[in-house]
């Protein structure tokens, strides 16, 4: 396992430094891709981790250090980018943290908070990180079970950033593979190691949204889906829009039954707004899927369950 104190660029020794009880090495995490220091990723870089702290605070493992922290877009499907509006991309908002040990994956809103959810991957089990496009910088993680995994959206800087540790930690790390062999879906509570499909933590029993009840509110409540998924402004536009057709429907149901001339275009009309409909209901199930799979706490919150682990384990 890579220690600490590994070296990451040639032109700088290791600089450990404590940040709110969480460890970090100013010369990897304050400076840019060739180790150079530069203010404003110092500011960046500090801005991102008070943001992040609640998140550090719970996950990071004994002897484990924050080398980078970057902002990129969680991956999409080639169907979601399709039907992507400006929130959706929004919505994808990610954090990858860079340590010595792992690489952590958490989703976070606009202001860089985090959302309560985390993945993670073993430097160890990752075979490739590979940076790449012209325009906007994505970075490719390959693990070892196979599986690619590609964030878009990075700042050039932080791609190569990312590019240079990982030269740096891959090779000392080829021999450490754990039993997954790739990426892991983290109890945000516990840390304990989550089943796909699986909305519940056998170690906290945490209690997480779950798909079925998103697509039972995505089709009977307008905007249901966001709003389950705690995103209640951007519920606000689909709300209206569904909102609006099942007016309609109604309204060409009550001219239909009212008066007998208006029945001949009443199936035609009822046909082109249910399509509509279940095209708009459709479209928010696609995508408030993905936010479900990152397995959201239900109300009591990740942070409520981590004390009560914590509690536990202090009587």
């Amino acid at each position: 396992m890579p220690t600490a104190e590994l070296p990451i660029h040639d032109n700088r020794v290791a600089q450990s430094t404590k940040i709110d009880a969480v460890s970090a090495r100013s010369d990897v995490l304050f400076t840019n891709e060739k180790g150079e220091d530069k203010r404003p990723v110092q500011k960046r870089s500090e801005r991102a981790l008070r943001k992040l702290m609640p998140a550090l605070q719970s996950v990071l493992l004994p002897d484990e250090t924050v080398l980078y922290i970057a902002r990129a877009s969680s991956p999409l499907s080639i169907l979601e980018q399709l039907t992507a509006a400006w929130w959706t991309r929004l919505l994808a908002a990610a954090a990858i943290v860079v340590t010595n040990k792992r690489l952590l994956f958490f989703p976070v809103k606009r202001d860089g908070s985090w959302r309560e959810s985390v993945r993670a991957v073993y430097w160890g089990d990752l075979e490739e990180v590979k940076p790449k496009g012209l325009l906007v910088r994505n970075v490719t993680f390959k693990t070892k079970n196979g599986a690619k995994i590609t964030y878009t959206n990075f700042r050039r800087a932080d791609a190569k950033k990312i590019a240079a540790i990982a030269a740096a930690l891959l090779p000392v790390a080829s021999g450490e593979m754990t039993a997954a062999h790739g990426l892991v879906q983290l109890c945000p509570g516990c840390c304990h190691a989550l089943t796909p499909g699986q909305y519940f933590c056998p170690g906290c029993s945490l209690v997480f949204k779950n798909e079925k009840t998103m697509i039972l509110r995505s089709i009977f409540l307008p905007g249901g889906g966001y709003f389950y998924t705690g995103h209640p402004l951007i519920a606000m536009v689909p709300a209206i829009v569904e909102g609006i057709l099942m007016v309609d429907i109604f309204a060409f149901l009550f001219a239909g039954f009212a008066s007998p001339r208006q029945r001949s275009n009443l199936l035609p009309a009822l046909i082109v707004l249910g399509l509509f409909w279940a095209l708009e209901t459709a479209v928010t199930i696609l995508h408030c899927r993905r936010y479900v799979r990152d397995y959201i706490p239900e109300k009591g919150g990740a942070l409520r369950a981590r004390q009560g682990v914590m509690a536990k384990v202090g009587s």
